[in-house]
């Protein structure tokens, strides 16, 4: 039996101390156990790191810490983490959302019954800032050909980034997140539309497997403009590729 984790979770947390602990406990609560969950401390200057460590300090403990005293951000940071990892298989699990249950048992049976598959992800249920469910995002589609129809002629990201899991030795192969400054607020649009001109598949379930929050002090509402912006970026390079 291999000594490492089947499945590696990373987490980069800026400043989180409101919402991590219920994230990470939902992480410890999964029905699949074969994890390590490494997370990453980008410079907190809140109670993240104190709600961090007492957390690993629980009994069998799996949690991995990296701590940074100045702040990077996306997608250096997650570059960093998986580097440092050791699972088969990645997860993403940003630090103000919640996994079912259920999530790593259900995407890794998949994945290991799939081997043509590079990513799976899911639907996700939207919650506010106390956790009270208000939506639905139900738009991400099932099967590989919708998926790419779907950022072909809607430019749309069809997968829902905390909600993957993906293949680590796929990943290494694309090179891994793009560091490119220009495109620092969608590394997981360009990492998608490389895999598909690599010819990695992708599959959603037609189910919520997270709570995706919607907070005012997230990334996607503080840097919205940039994202429109460098979203049409990698998405009009992809085409000029996808159509050479």
């Amino acid at each position: 039996m291999s000594k490492f984790p089947l499945i590696s979770i990373i987490m980069t947390v800026y400043n989180g101390e409101q919402y991590i602990e219920e994230s990470i406990n939902s992480i410890l609560n999964q029905t699949f156990k074969n994890f390590e969950l490494n997370i990453l401390l980008d410079g907190c200057t809140d109670n993240t790191e104190n709600i961090v460590k007492r957390l690993q300090n629980s009994p069998e403990s799996i949690i991995n810490i990296i701590e940074h005293n100045h702040r990077k951000g996306c997608p250096e940071r997650r570059q960093e983490l998986v580097e440092a990892s050791n699972g088969e298989y990645i997860v993403i699990q940003d630090a103000d959302d919640v996994s079912y249950s259920h999530r790593l048992e259900k995407e890794v049976f998949f994945l290991k019954n799939n081997p043509d598959i590079f990513c799976v992800g899911s639907f996700a249920d939207k919650i506010d800032e106390n956790g009270e469910i208000f939506g639905i995002m139900d738009y991400p589609p099932e099967e590989n050909e919708k998926i790419i129809e779907m950022i072909i002629k809607e430019c749309k990201n069809p997968v829902i980034d905390p909600s993957v899991m993906y293949r680590t030795s796929i990943f290494n192969k694309l090179g891994g997140y793009n560091l490119d400054k220009n495109i620092f607020t969608v590394p997981d649009f360009d990492l998608w539309l490389r895999a598909v001109l690599n010819g990695e598949k992708f599959y959603n379930f037609q189910e919520s497997l997270v709570k995706y929050r919607v907070n005012e002090e997230g990334v996607t509402r503080k840097h919205k403009k940039e994202m429109i912006e460098q979203h049409m970026i990698v998405w009009k390079e992809f085409k000029r590729k996808y159509n050479e």
